[in-house]
């Protein structure tokens, strides 16, 4: 399984300074990976426990990164979850 969907990765490539808002899955705690998240200039807005991971802001060149990182799983867009 890819760690980002195609259509993301050519969408963050396209606009490489676009403020995007993603979701990162990650094989550790969050906690663990706050500051190596911090050191690529990214934004964490939020962090997962129950299932480990972090919501997250910056600029769309400096998110494609966690890509290339071996403690992230996938990387998704942050979008409106809604319930029936």
């Amino acid at each position: 399984m890819a760690k980002i969907q195609p259509e993301l990765k050519s969408k963050l490539e396209s606009a490489p300074d676009a403020v995007v808002n993603l979701i990162v899955r990650l094989n550790d705690a969050p906690d663990a990976r706050l500051a190596d998240v911090r050191a690529l200039g990214l934004t964490v807005r939020h962090t997962y426990s129950l299932v480990p991971g972090m919501a997250i802001q910056g600029t769309a060149a400096a998110s494609l990164t966690l890509v290339d990182k071996p403690w992230v799983l996938s990387v998704e867009e942050d979008k409106p979850v809604h319930t029936m």
